[in-house]
This record gives C-alpha cells, sequence and structure tokens, in this order.
C-alpha cells in the first residue's frame, strides 16, 4: 500500500499557503468580474447606441408619413389648402400624444410600481 509522502511543512505554513491561495484566488475572480463588466458596459452602450439610431430614424420616418398624409389630405379634403391638413393633423396627433401621456404618468405613479403582494407577504411573515 502506498502512503503519502511525509511532509516536512507545519501547520502553520499550510494555513498560511491555503491563505495565500485564496487570496490569489480572489483577486483572479475580481479581475475576471471587473473584465466582464467591462464588456458588458460596452455591450450596453453599443446597445444604447443603436436603440437610439433606430428611434432616430424611426421618428423620421414617421415625420416623413404624416407630411404624406398632410398633402394627401391638402389635395384630396382641402382643395390645396395644405396648411388646413397640417393644422387637422397636428390636432389629432396633439389628442393622440396626449391621451398616452396620460395612460402612460398613470401606470408609472407610484400607487402602481408598488410591489403591493410581496409588501403584504412581506408583513405576514414580520407578524408571524
Amino acid at each position: 500500500m502506498l502512503s503519502a509522502p511525509p511532509s516536512n511543512r507545519g501547520i502553520g505554513k499550510l494555513l498560511r499557503d491555503v491563505a495565500e491561495d485564496g487570496a490569489h484566488l480572489a483577486r483572479q475572480e475580481v479581475n475576471l468580474a471587473r473584465i466582464e463588466f467591462a464588456q458588458i458596459a460596452r455591450d450596453i452602450a453599443k446597445g444604447t447606441g443603436f436603440t437610439v439610431g433606430a428611434a432616430m430614424l424611426g421618428l423620421l420616418t414617421v415625420q416623413m408619413l404624416v407630411f404624406g398624409f398632410a398633402l394627401l389630405m391638402g389635395d384630396a379634403l382641402f382643395r390645396g389648402h395644405y396648411w388646413i391638413a397640417a393644422f387637422v393633423l397636428t390636432v389629432i396627433l396633439g389628442a393622440i400624444a396626449f391621451y398616452l401621456l396620460k395612460r402612460g404618468t398613470a401606470l408609472l405613479s407610484t400607487k402602481n410600481i408598488k410591489p403591493e403582494q410581496t409588501l403584504a407577504a412581506l408583513r405576514r411573515n414580520r407578524d408571524d
């Protein structure tokens, strides 16, 4: 039967080695986390840039569509009075924007973003 070779190192030396290895491992993990977070931050920045670019192009697309509707309405409904068509579209789009704003602010009120069920469960657990 094979036996382990005798160790000339004492307990203190072994504990010091374990502590040094643990510290080295922790430093490596922190460095890895730093590298990963830097990559995540770069990806977030790129994704944000692409999203903002898409939003800007989408806004330009909607503006062109509204302009086309104004021209179409000016010709078809208002006999060449394009300013009336633009005014009518402004009122309609303003009303829609106001409605969306009111709905959005209502959904974002503190009443709606509080996790009521979780808070109730925490209160029940605290009382138990």
